[in-house]
């Protein structure tokens, strides 16, 4: 009996794996959508672009812009007294809107300890860490896709909103 039931079910399952279900890529009947996205993109960076034209000429503050798209308060270059990818490094940073009102505090996020490029944090923050020497701090002017992007923090940063942090690096140990 048991063998005619294993040999039964057996059957259905080779039989129910041969028929292949073919499903096909999401298309649009028009790109309206993407060019609208795009727009509201380019829109959106010129708006952030002007916000910190406008931060940084009231700053007292000297920044640098990056290859990777935000502005560093030092001089925004890489040297062997900074960190690379696979270093441990120690830092700890505070965030600000482009008001200065203060989001997250040093104290809220505590002493952050982490292998650099093996970590959750925000793409601006992970770069400008490769540019700031042990010891030394920097403001960061973050544009919103460089920060939390299109989905913010889910607490305090609200979707699209470019961020200022300032950031403290306390120790880097090279690997």
């Amino acid at each position: 009996m048991k063998k005619i039931i294993l040999f039964t079910f057996g059957i259905f399952t080779l039989v129910s794996c041969d028929q292949k279900v073919i499903q096909y890529p999401v298309s649009y009947s028009n790109d309206d959508f993407m060019k609208r996205s795009q727009e509201r993109g380019k829109l959106l960076h010129q708006e952030e672009l002007q916000w910190f034209d406008d931060y940084m000429k009231t700053s007292d503050l000297k920044f640098v812009k990056t290859n990777s798209g935000f502005w560093i308060s030092n001089s925004g270059q890489h040297t062997s007294l900074t960190a690379n990818n696979g270093d441990y490094i120690e830092f700890e940073y505070q965030v600000t809107d482009l008001e200065n009102n203060v989001l997250y505090t040093y104290n809220e996020n505590k002493t952050q300890k982490i292998i650099l490029g093996k970590s959750d944090i925000v793409r601006g923050l992970q770069a400008a860490l490769q540019l700031i020497p042990e010891g030394e701090s920097a403001k960061l002017l973050l544009p919103s896709f460089l920060a939390y992007g299109g989905y913010g923090d889910t607490k305090k940063i609200a979707p699209d909103t470019p961020i200022i942090m300032d950031v403290k690096v306390l120790k880097i140990k090279k690997h």
